[in-house]
């Protein structure tokens, strides 16, 4: 049975952070459209919370061993492919990412939900990747290690998997109400690894992957449409 302090964490988790994400997400973004030195003010405020809601899982679980963290990665041969299939995706994607002028239009528009939000400097690029890298791990004990684990000792397991992952999809609203869906999927992809492999670094290294090349995607684009404007 869960005690207080785990019940008040996931309140704070699965109700007050969704609800701050969804009251200040607009303002943020115009913020940033309108100032760009507000993009990494944003980068910065995200990773206190990231950091500031797995430090109080962390605290929670060393106190009170609730729910059950498993921090250990499990072997397998199917978790070992899986791995590698995730590290070849990532390269993939970072290939991809090698664009030329002729694409940035295009790109531009596909991502134009989250472009403001991307990288457009050398130093906006190197908090962005701590940042990716913080989301890959925070997200992932809050949402899998933590949320998922919690709820599934309350509820049947489709409802645990429906629940956390609609609350990690409304926790990333800002980038734009169309992406929802997909961000959706993406956290039911990241919760069925977690659940299949009993292996959260799996999930956490494919979560990474995908943040970091967004980025890095976001950065040479800017980079590739000013030399364009020359």
């Amino acid at each position: 049975m869960n005690n207080t302090s785990t019940i008040i964490l996931a309140c704070l988790i699965g109700a007050i952070y969704p609800i701050y994400i969804v009251a200040t997400h607009q303002k943020a973004n115009n913020n940033i459209r309108q100032n760009e030195k507000y993009r990494l003010i944003d980068y910065q405020k995200t990773l206190f919370i990231f950091w500031g809601l797995t430090l109080l899982i962390l605290f929670n679980f060393i106190a009170y061993k609730q729910p059950d963290l498993n921090f250990k990665p499990t072997l397998s041969l199917i978790n070992l492919g899986l791995m590698i299939l995730i590290l070849g995706f990532a390269y993939f994607q970072y290939r991809a990412s090698k664009i030329t002028p002729n694409d940035t239009n295009p790109i531009i528009e596909k991502l134009k939900d989250v472009y403001h939000y991307l990288p457009k400097s050398d130093k906006e690029l190197k908090w962005f990747m701590f940042l990716s890298i913080s989301a890959g791990i925070c997200e992932e004990i809050i949402f899998r290690l933590f949320l998922f684990e919690f709820l599934k000792e309350s509820v049947n397991l489709i409802i645990a998997f429906t629940v956390t992952n609609l609350i990690f999809a409304v926790t990333h609203i800002g980038s734009g109400k169309n992406n929802l869906l997909s961000s959706f999927i993406l956290g039911l992809l990241f919760s069925a690894i977690y659940y299949f492999t009993d292996n959260i670094w799996i999930a956490i290294i494919l979560h990474i992957s995908i943040d970091v090349n967004a980025g890095i995607l976001g950065y040479r684009v800017n980079k590739l449409t000013k030399n364009k404007m020359k």
